[in-house]
């Protein structure tokens, strides 16, 4: 099972400065979650803005080595980009569920840094 959560991956990436790390984090914790209800109509209406939708999230879980909920993401863009053939519908919920994990265990990681 992929972990939810890299620390010290995320250390790295932040250039070994916890304060720049939990600053991220904040910013994550912080940012709105994704709504499946968005997530649906977007791509019902263009699989492409979906996928963008999917990205900026996917892309802030990899800053902070939020690996499980990055993999999660890139499945599910590649889907919506047509770079790869499936049903977006169990990786939706995958996705929402998991960017749930990942805000407990940023919310975890800050309060151990801090």
């Amino acid at each position: 099972m992929m972990e939810i959560l890299d620390i010290d991956a995320g250390l790295e990436y932040a250039g070994g400065e916890a304060e720049f790390f939990i600053e991220l984090a904040r910013a994550f914790i912080d940012d709105n979650p994704p709504s499946m209800e968005k997530l649906i109509s977007l791509e019902k209406e263009d699989s492409l803005k979906a996928a963008s939708y999917v990205h900026y999230y996917k892309g802030a879980a990899r800053q902070l080595a939020a690996k499980k909920l990055s993999s999660i993401g890139q499945d599910l863009e590649d889907i919506l980009r047509k770079k790869k053939e499936g049903s977006t519908e169990e990786l939706n919920s995958l996705f929402i569920n998991c960017h749930k994990e990942t805000v407990e265990a940023l919310k975890a990681a800050v309060k151990k840094l801090q």
